[in-house]
């Protein structure tokens, strides 16, 4: 595929005036102006459910195994996927992710949430067995997200409107690609890496809230 010179020098500049953070989380302006500022929201990553049941509500429409985040009363928060059942605790006003690791272990994330009404931020979860992993830009020629560690996630920032394609890499070798994402002003993409010893599966989702 052929890019033309402005192309990339257009993502090169996007992708150098990204603000990496470290942390994870949708629709455009989901964080700006929550249903309840008051309340916390959970999501639950795990590639093979496809329902679940967070603080008592039924959550079903799951994308490739990502759920929409549910808004909850902060405090202890009772969730079931399949036949396991777990306990969290939520602060008001954050967004967590319950995802399951490759070893089949259960983990919570404190998303992190920066509302830049300029900007989308790319979500990547490395929940691989694989000791970390790299988000990179091919049209830009540039790495938005490095060493992301295995059991980890981390965010970026990312100018908007674009349409950009990514590639995860390790060791300097692709291991999954990701179509071309429509990144949109004020909204979260999710990223995610699963698998193990060498079988490795990406899901690619725009992050939203449950209605």
């Amino acid at each position: 595929m052929i890019i033309s010179r402005t192309c990339a020098a257009l993502c090169v500049a996007m992708l150098a005036l990204a603000t990496p953070i470290t942390g994870l989380a949708q629709d455009a302006g989901l964080y700006g102006k929550p249903v309840d500022p008051n309340g916390s929201f959970i999501r639950i990553v795990d590639i093979n459910a496809s329902s679940a049941v967070i603080a008592g509500a039924q959550v079903a429409n799951f994308t490739e195994g990502v759920s929409p985040y549910v808004t909850v009363k902060p405090g202890d928060v009772d969730m079931s996927i399949g036949s396991e059942s777990t306990k969290v605790t939520a602060d008001p006003g954050k967004y967590y992710t319950y995802a399951k690791l490759s070893d089949g272990q259960g983990k919570l994330y404190v998303d992190g949430v920066k509302d830049d009404p300029s900007k989308a931020q790319v979500y990547l979860y490395n929940l691989t067995d694989l000791q970390t992993v790299d988000l990179v830009a091919p049209a830009a020629n540039a790495t938005a997200l490095k060493a992301v560690a295995s059991g980890t996630s981390q965010s970026v920032s990312l100018r908007a409107p674009l349409s950009l394609g990514f590639v995860i890499q390790h060791d300097g070798k692709t291991i999954a690609e990701i179509e071309k994402i429509d990144l949109k002003r004020r909204a979260g993409f999710s990223i995610v890496l699963s698998g193990s010893k060498g079988d490795y599966h990406v899901v690619a989702a725009e992050n939203h809230l449950s209605q």
